[in-house]
């Protein structure tokens, strides 16, 4: 599949969910309030980091190995199942333990712990799976996967709204069955050759690589959810929930960078050796930045209707996003242009930004929540996406000799690109 087509084939996809996705939203906000809104955003919070960072680096090595290394698939395959499955083992274990001993989620019953091991197991395998799809550049594969589970969980909270048994534990649990589904259909698509065996040369060669990898998209996530986790710490639910709305729909900005960063690695990765990808880098990134701006702004009339839409008790919603705003849109830079310094054998310089953006934030936060609430943790995270993105430019102009204008200034094909990837979306969408 084209590079072209699958921008254009996320970009349908990524339209569709925020359409759906926005509605859903809506209903479960209104259902569950603010308080527990929070209460559910904190627990999703906590596993998602257990699941995206269980696999320890070895998701971060998947593409790059199965395609620039000299082992076999199916040894890659095979000991990355193996050594996953371990990994989740002492990752449940460990959850369990630190819960009975009320060091983590003591507000929380079994149920929700039994859920939240369940998520975290799906994720960590779903990851590999979409990593292993990316790198044969099977995009549209993942993507219709990921549709048909988006929308059976977008059916079954109106179904459940609609009788009155959209709780907390039930939107939970939707979740939950949500990611363990995408793993059941994606693993059934992968249609690997599998062995009971882990090589110890194939675990210590994707650690030693993706370890890169792995900090810094801890660094990274943690830079978009500190806030939140401190939020729970020095307010409560309540205001967490009004901040998670502001956060998700200022957060759809990303979905742009979603749909052209899977596309991005799976190119570089396929390119041919007299092509080091860097005009077409620059060309993504550019065309990403600009149409980013334009959803920013359009973000900014449409966050005055948030009482308006989720309910009155969501008002506060309104002056964070308008502070995030311009924070994520510079976010969406790094999002969109690190698959470069993975295909060019760098994640180290990715890490290194993420990191110093990730204390910036946290020190931010500590000094601005305790004071100004979830204000602060607005302008805390906006300040450190700001120095996010603008670092990760410099980078690319001068270190690895981009410069300012392929990134920066539009050029004439550009136009044609953008509609001609409209005209490729509206393509898939036909029937």
């Amino acid at each position: 599949m084209g590079y072209g087509k699958n921008i254009g084939h996320n970009l349908a996809t990524q339209i569709y969910k925020i359409i759906f996705g926005v509605l859903a939203g809506i209903i479960v906000a209104r259902a569950l309030g603010p308080a527990g809104q929070g209460y559910v955003a904190y627990i999703l919070i906590i596993f998602n980091i257990l699941g995206s960072f269980g696999s320890f680096g070895i998701n971060s090595a998947v593409a790059y190995f199965q395609k620039k290394s000299r082992f076999d698939r199916t040894t890659i395959y095979s000991s990355n199942i193996n050594i996953l499955g371990l990994f989740s083992v002492l990752l449940m274990i460990m959850v369990l333990l630190l819960w009975r001993s009320e060091w983590v989620l003591p507000g929380y019953d079994l149920w929700y712990i039994l859920g939240g091991i369940i998520l975290m197991i799906s994720t960590i395998f779903t990851m590999h799976h979409q990593a292993w799809l990316t790198g044969d550049e099977k995009i549209i594969e993942n993507n219709k996967i990921g549709l048909i589970v988006f929308t059976l969980r977008s059916l079954c909270i109106f179904v459940f709204w609609i009788f009155g048994i959209l709780t907390p534990l039930s939107f939970f649990y939707l979740n939950v069955l949500g990611m363990l589904l995408w793993l059941i259909l994606i693993h059934v698509s992968i249609k690997e050759k599998y062995l009971a065996l882990i090589s110890l040369p194939v675990v210590k060669a994707e650690l030693k690589y993706g370890a890169f990898g792995w900090w810094s998209a801890l660094f990274a996530f943690l830079q978009l959810r500190i806030d939140q986790i401190m939020i729970r710490h020095y307010w409560d639910v309540s205001h967490l929930g009004v901040y998670t709305i502001a956060v998700t729909i200022a957060e759809l900005l990303f979905l742009l960078p979603a749909s052209i960063t899977g596309a991005l690695i799976g190119r570089l990765y396929n390119l041919s050796p007299d092509d080091d990808g860097s005009r077409l880098t620059a060309q993504t990134v550019r065309l990403s930045f600009y149409t980013c701006l334009v959803l920013a702004i359009v973000g900014v009339f449409g966050s005055f209707l948030i009482p308006f839409v989720y309910g009155s008790a969501y008002a506060g919603a309104t002056s964070a996003m308008l502070i995030l705003l311009p924070g994520i849109l510079f976010a969406c830079v790094p999002k969109i242009a690190s698959p470069w310094f993975y295909a060019q054998g760098k994640p180290q310089v990715h890490l290194y930004i993420t990191f110093v953006a990730f204390a910036v934030n946290l020190v931010a936060n500590f000094l601005l929540i305790p004071r100004f609430g979830i204000s602060g943790a607005a302008l805390a995270s906006s300040i450190s996406y700001i120095l996010y993105g603008a670092w990760y430019l410099a980078q690319l102009a001068i270190g690895e000799g981009f410069g300012f204008a392929a990134l920066l200034k539009p050029g004439r094909g550009d136009l044609q690109i953008i509609l001609g990837l409209l005209h490729r979306k509206n393509r898939v969408e036909e029937p």
